[in-house]
């Protein structure tokens, strides 16, 4: 880092402290000297800091790390996880004819992924594209009818962050999720004697929110003006018009077992055409629905066509789009907010915008020059107001539970007698419903409220300085009068009892595979519903009992041990959670409010050391607990 001390201190003495351009100096060979520096890559790279990752990266440097990464492949799929989890859910229960898995095992998939996998770069960056291109849980037939399309495609933003901006958007267009979702599935062509005509809301939002936006764009990512000082609309109603006609004739695919099945019933996906393999598969071409007159957007003019050709038209519409001079500067602003920044600097967007048309939208090098900016790397974003961004909720509880040693139950779930020979259950991690702002984190994966996420990458929050200066803070359109608080609950409950539904345990060794079968009933359904009273175990003496802990619990025998002094453990939780860097005054209230807990020697008789154990604990979880709740924590430059 000795690079950026010298360009640091020549900014402060050219009174350019607050500039953020100015320091050229390539990082990309740079190692950082100090866990603070390392902490601070992973902040941004990964999911939270841990010290396998933090030591790696003091090792072999940011962009080797980051190389390294992307060679890495996640340790399963989001379709094989959901199909495992669903074989195990019916095999435990094979007489239910309702009982399969559902969002909550996509929930499950996400945060063993992101708590547990090697591959953490690829898993954030596919959270980062999870929320630029959103499909949400909140709609009822994702949640009910067909789930495992939403564990598709998020399969389909893993295999995007390793192509380029052009495949993900053409991959995104055909998955059947976003199809439903934005209800271009089962589009069909203009009949304007009836008074039928396309569907625009696609076209519409891959305009506004998956590639060109509202506005026209410099390549910095600035708004280009008029002559009247005006912003210049980068797409008309006529363009809507037009891009609809585009995705008519797509709708869920059909294997051959369909084939005898009515073309119509497959389009509209009716109940005789919902095949299973079309939750996972790409939509396809229905001709005979997709418009044949012509198609005129953006500058762009497909002329009327017998026979029709959907798969023509969609590559010519999303080949105008990824080339559109608004994309490149629009979607790696929008990358850069999820990792980096909130507001990047125009230098900062303009740089990585020209790597990524550099690279043809390459999403490795886009993410790349986001992590290793200047403005990422450097210095002088830790001292200017303006930098880093307000950490999301979700990405609050995977780092604190990342910090430490996680124990779930449910990592290696024993086998059931009912599984088939050589079988294997998928080990997995459940942190339950996370939504609730009030008793919460207030955010769960895959649940956005709308096409527009959890919050808008251009939200400000009213009355505030952020707002007097012009600036954006998306993440704090998650924050409200409920969700400090319920924050806050959260954190102290995840500390003192874990997070999840709360383990079943055979009391007296006599109910065998019944504890697996109620076990995964509990898994399959809300946290807070009790075990189905229908369940009967032939065992004549078993006794099951719930426990009070959950299914994820945080091991804290080591920061126990180190509890009994004040100083060693306020720094031992620093180093976890930020690096080791903490402000001087963090660290005094750190102190004095530890102290205050006092630790009972232990009496002549040995007898006391469960209270000994309390007071070490509560020690541990009141400094966590601060640092959890502090601006220093919540805030990553």
């Amino acid at each position: 880092m000795l690079m950026w001390t010298k360009c640091l201190t020549r900014l402060i003495a050219g009174g350019l402290v607050l500039a953020l351009g100015g320091c050229l100096t390539d990082p990309a060979t740079d190692i950082p000297e100090t866990r603070s520096e390392a902490a601070r890559f992973l902040a941004q790279a990964t999911f939270g800091t841990d010290e396998t990752s933090l030591q790696r990266v003091m090792t072999i440097g940011y962009a080797a790390w980051i190389d390294e990464q992307f060679a890495l492949q996640p340790a399963f799929t989001y379709r094989a996880f959901f199909e495992r989890r669903e074989a195990a859910i019916r095999t435990d229960q094979p007489a239910s004819t309702w009982l399969k898995a559902g969002p909550e095992q996509v929930m499950e998939a996400f945060y063993t992924r992101a708590l547990t996998d090697k591959a953490q770069l690829r898993a954030r960056v596919a959270f980062a594209l999870s929320e630029i291109f959103v499909v949400s849980y909140q709609d009822t037939v994702l949640a009910k009818i067909a789930p495992s399309m939403v564990a598709g495609f998020a399969d389909t933003l893993d295999t995007g962050v390793s192509g380029t901006y052009r495949e993900l958007l053409e991959a995104v267009s055909k998955s059947p999720a976003m199809g439903h979702y934005l209800t271009f599935r089962g589009n069909a062509k203009e009949l304007p004697a009836v008074g039928r005509y396309p569907d625009e809301n696609y076209a519409r939002e891959i305009m506004q929110l998956f590639s060109i936006g509202l506005h026209e764009l410099n390549p910095d990512g600035t708004t280009k003006l008029d002559s009247k000082g005006q912003a210049i609309e980068t797409y008309s109603r006529s363009d809507i018009q037009g891009l609809s006609k585009v995705f008519t004739g797509w709708s869920n695919y059909r294997s051959p077992a369909f084939a005898a099945v009515a073309e119509a019933q497959c389009f509209y996906w009716m109940d005789a055409c919902h095949d299973p393999e079309g939750n996972y598969h790409p939509m396809v071409a229905y001709p005979s629905y997709h418009s044949t007159s012509v198609k005129t957007f953006l500058g762009v003019t497909i002329p009327a066509q017998d026979p029709p050709n959907p798969e023509a038209d969609m590559a010519m519409a999303l080949d105008r789009l990824a080339n559109h001079p608004n994309t490149a500067p629009f979607i790696s602003r929008q990358l850069i907010q999820r990792l980096v920044s909130s507001n990047p600097s125009p230098e900062y967007v303009g740089r990585v915008a020209s790597k990524f048309t550099e690279t043809g939208g390459s999403i490795k090098e886009t993410v790349k020059a986001i992590l290793l900016d200047e403005e990422a790397r450097g210095p002088v974003t830790l001292i200017a107001p303006e930098a880093g961004k307000l950490r999301e909720p979700i990405l609050r509880l995977t780092a604190i539970i990342r910090a430490f040693k996680l124990e779930s139950h449910t990592l290696s779930p024993s086998q059931s007698p009912l599984d088939a020979t050589g079988s294997t259950r998928q080990g997995y991690v459940s942190v339950g419903d996370t939504s609730s702002t009030s008793t919460s984190f207030g955010q769960m994966p895959f649940n956005a409220p709308s096409v527009f996420n959890f919050f808008r990458p251009g939200y400000t929050p009213t009355q505030s300085q952020a707002s007097a200066r012009q600036l954006v803070a998306p993440e704090m359109q998650l924050v409200n009068e409920a969700s400090i608080p319920g924050y806050v609950n959260a954190v102290q409950d995840l500390l003192v009892n874990g997070i999840g539904p709360s383990s079943i345990v055979d009391t007296d060794g006599q109910c065998g595979a019944f504890t697996a079968q109620v076990q995964q009933y509990i898994q399959a359904l809300d946290p807070k519903v009790a075990a189905n009273k229908t369940l009967q175990s032939t065992a004549a003496n078993c006794q099951l009992e719930t426990l009070g802990q959950r299914s994820i619990r945080l091991q804290m025998g080591e920061q126990r041990a180190l509890a009994y002094d004040v100083p060693t453990i306020v720094q031992h939780v620093a180093d976890r959670l930020q690096g080791g860097s903490l402000t001087g005054a963090l660290k005094q209230a750190m102190t004095s409010a530890l102290s205050t807990i006092d630790v009972p020697a232990p009496n002549d008789s040995q007898t006391n050391g469960d209270a000994i154990n309390s007071a070490l604990d509560k020690r541990v979880w009141t400094a966590i607990l601060m640092v959890a709740v502090s601006p220093e924590f919540l805030v990553t430059k």
